[in-house]
């Protein structure tokens, strides 16, 4: 189905908004020119999460609204709406929720969360079903939800990650600043779903990169996109690259399968648009053209570029050092992989994989309420596990730092340590081995190191075709439903993610000797589960 030619004018000129800011340039122009709408993505993990993510937006503003009688909620879209916007501002409502905001000559505008009154005018605040604080990052105060506008400086940290929140905040503080109507101190609020719940604010001004200055330089990109789609829509001005927003892109399907039928090289993972421009004029185009390649060839970004490549080109696991053989992976008489699940940044289920004592068992730990109380039950006696594991000199693996960031915060939460340790922490980091980083360190994988990716390349298969945390999430949800069966199918998920680790750590150790890829898993290990588990009582 085509867009008849007035939608497509009419993408083509409409202002440039928030959410357009930092965006993937050949994204922006797919959206305004590209007269064939997208591929159906929209499946039941999508739409879950937008319903997720509208609820949440609108638990917060329920909130901010119950505290703030005198606040003004904008309805609708169009002139009238960016009119009443003006009215509230003019007016000095202390918070405004959906105002629309516009440029005066018609090509920026945007639709701000909230808009609350601090110190001389306005500062834009967003809504994000995610994490944004966090130890390490930008510098940050925050406020309550409640009471907005009484920032404390409390010395927290804004995600780095998440910096195109930050932008889309100051693309409003910009108008807000245009209409005369921005606060004194260039403030931009974020409100994720951490815990407690609170808003974060940067100033937009500070730090060795300013957000205002980023800001700037991907106003003046997005504009050049626009501008060049005008007069050249079927070819977007810079050709599509791969990057970590790709995966939940409505375009990812047709650019993915561009950049596969052409092979090219940004593909691997080091190599972006820039790197590629280098590339291309020495006439290296091809994956294949960089894995021909010496590895110390000074335009790569990395000495694993070209083992990356040949590894995709051979769709198979390398070693980094180029060796053969198996390799030394640390480990104890008691091995353990560890997976958790989580709803809502809460854990409901650790699961366990033990090793080496006997028969391989699985062993999760879950409570089915979702609840603070829940997540309690499952940390306390997931820690006496682990204590007890640890006196015993046992080695647990687990996957990318999710567990003991998960972890770590919950037991601060709750008040709860693991015997011996003065911190989840510390028991991780004498205890514990990362898989995911360990395989960064020692193998080269030809499509990147999530668990997903590595564990197939080791002969493991998941018996769900549709593995995925957000989609576990949808399973739980239809738990408390009232749909039983999803608990058996949590529980095979999750175990799952244990026995593709083991896959992983049993392929490391012998994918040389002649055994094969993923040969030595117990077949007792599959299907059915071996100890059915109830909720802790």
């Amino acid at each position: 189905m085509e867009l008849d030619p007035s939608s497509r004018s009419s993408l083509a000129t409409r202002p440039l908004g928030g959410a357009e800011i930092g965006r993937c340039p050949t994204r922006l122009h797919h959206d305004r020119y590209t007269p064939m709408p997208p591929p159906d993505r929209v499946d039941e993990v999508r739409s879950r999460a937008l319903t997720l993510g509208l609820a949440f937006e609108n638990d917060v503003v329920s909130r901010v609204m119950a505290t703030t009688p005198a606040g003004i909620r904008i309805e609708g879209f169009g002139s009238d709406a960016v009119h009443r916007t003006l009215e509230a501002l003019g007016a000095g409502s202390p918070v405004i929720v959906g105002g629309r905001l516009a440029s005066a000559d018609g090509t920026l505008g945007g639709a701000p969360d909230l808009l609350v009154r601090l110190s001389g005018g306005y500062a834009p605040v967003e809504i994000k079903r995610h994490r944004v604080r966090l130890d390490k990052g930008i510098p940050a105060a925050t406020s309550d939800v409640e009471t907005l506008a009484e920032i404390d400086d409390l010395g927290v940290r804004f995600r780095s990650r998440r910096r195109r929140d930050l932008l889309q905040a100051e693309h409003y503080r910009r108008l807000l600043g245009e209409i005369g109507h921005a606060s004194e101190k260039p403030l931009l609020g974020v409100i994720g779903n951490d815990e407690p719940l609170a808003c974060a604010w940067v100033d937009a001004t500070e730090g060795d990169t300013p957000i205002s200055a980023d800001y700037d330089a991907y106003l003046v990109r997005a504009m050049d996109t626009i501008a060049h789609g005008a007069s050249n829509p079927d070819a977007p001005l810079e050709t599509a690259w791969l990057r970590g927003e790709c995966s939940t892109c409505d375009w990812y399907d047709f650019c993915l399968g561009d950049l596969e039928r052409r092979d090219d090289v940004t593909l691997l993972r080091d190599v972006d648009a820039g790197i590629r421009s280098i590339l291309a004029s020495g006439g290296v185009t091809t994956v294949a053209d960089v894995a021909a390649l010496d590895p110390a060839d000074d335009r790569l970004p990395a000495g694993t570029t070209v083992l990356q490549a040949r590894a995709r080109t051979a769709g198979e696991l390398l070693r980094s050092d180029g060796g053969t053989g198996p390799i030394a992976l640390p480990g104890g008489a008691i091995e353990v992989d560890l997976d958790i699940e989580t709803v809502g940044g809460r854990t409901y289920l650790a699961g366990l994989l033990v090793t080496g004592s006997g028969p391989s068992r699985y062993e999760p730990i879950a409570d089915w309420s979702g609840t603070p109380p829940g997540e309690a039950r499952v940390l306390r006696a997931l820690f006496d596990q682990l204590a007890s594991w640890s006196r015993a000199g046992a080695v647990v693996y687990h996957w990318t730092d999710y567990e003991q960031r998960m972890l770590a915060n919950a037991a601060a939460e709750h008040g709860l340590s693991i015997e011996g340790f003065t911190s989840v922490d510390e028991w991780f980091d004498t205890h514990a081995i990362d898989l995911c980083a360990w395989s960064r360190h020692h193998l080269v994988s030809p499509d990147g190191y999530s668990l997903k990716t590595i564990a197939p390349l080791c002969g493991f298969t998941w018996r769900d075709g549709d593995p995925g945390g957000l989609q576990s999430e949808i399973w739980f949800e239809r738990l408390l439903a009232g749909e039983e069966s999803m608990r058996e199918r949590l529980l095979a998920y999750n175990e799952d993610d244990v026995l593709a680790q083991l896959a992983v750590r049993r392929w490391v150790r012998s994918h040389d000797t002649g055994a094969g890829p993923g040969s030595s898993i117990p077949s007792a290990l599959r299907w059915p589960l071996v100890e059915p588990v109830a909720a802790i009582t």
